[in-house]
């Protein structure tokens, strides 16, 4: 009898308790468009009579391309690196400052998704959000832009000799925050074997010089550290040595 009642409690235990493979590498590449948020300003009151530019949600967007690799702790919580080549754009202002940057970026992230935190397993509604996710991670950024120092002649350029801007800027570090969705592609023993992401992510430098102008925050709107927005997709692989997660 105590045998049966036994076998009995690991049964319910196991039943309780379901489990499921994953792989533990993932590789990807990624794709997106890149706003750009730094001191130019906009609006009427510049120097050029009559001239009010506006910054909308459709204009100045650039391409961003990377690729990343990704070590998988638990179907919800990774880690790895991230490579991105990233072109942004701004103005041309009321200032009449412009300028596209191009530069490189290698990031150092986390990132983790609601399934790690909740029981999915009988509530559509908790399975179907169980991929949102949100990341966290320290980068590094090297790379130029097109704005010419001032009296150059050229357009665009720097507007008068105190300002500090550089055309080149390497080692800059950034804090790349990101929200996204997650949509797993399942192979033939029910695996996730591609996964499909969908994020929004920002990235906080600590330079003021990715849009190459430095001015004076007590004439120009120039008080932040330049930031940059990205939203993208990607498609990565799943491979390697298989962990095992229980649900």
């Amino acid at each position: 009898m105590k045998k049966i009642i036994l076998t009995l409690l690991l049964f319910g235990a196991l039943k309780a308790y379901s489990q499921a493979n994953f792989s533990r590498i993932g590789v990807g590449l990624s794709a997106g468009l890149s706003s750009s948020f730094t001191g130019l300003s906009y609006g009427p009151g510049g120097s050029i009579p009559g001239f009010a530019p506006k910054k909308t949600l459709f204009i100045n967007k650039s391409n961003t391309f990377g690729g990343s690799l990704d070590y998988y702790f638990t179907p919800f919580i990774t880690a790895g690196l991230e490579y991105n080549q990233v072109q942004l754009k701004g103005g041309t202002d009321k200032y009449n400052r412009a300028f596209v940057s191009k530069f490189s970026s290698i990031e150092i992230r986390g990132n983790v998704a609601v399934g790690q935190f909740i029981d999915f397993s009988y509530s559509p509604f908790l399975y179907a959000i169980r991929n949102v996710n949100a990341g966290f991670g320290i980068g590094f950024i090297g790379g130029s832009n097109n704005v010419a120092d001032f009296g150059s002649g050229t357009f665009p350029s720097r507007q008068h000799p105190n300002d500090l801007g550089k055309s080149k800027f390497s080692g800059v570090v950034s804090f790349p925050a990101s929200i996204g969705y997650n949509l797993n592609i399942y192979d033939a023993y029910q695996e996730t074997r591609f996964v499909i992401g969908f994020n929004y992510k920002m990235d906080f430098t600590l330079s003021d010089d990715i849009d190459g102008y430095a001015d004076d925050p007590r004439i120009f709107n120039n008080k932040n550290n330049d930031v940059y927005t990205t939203l993208g997709v990607s498609v990565k692989y799943l491979f390697g040595p298989k962990g095992l997660y229980y649900r």
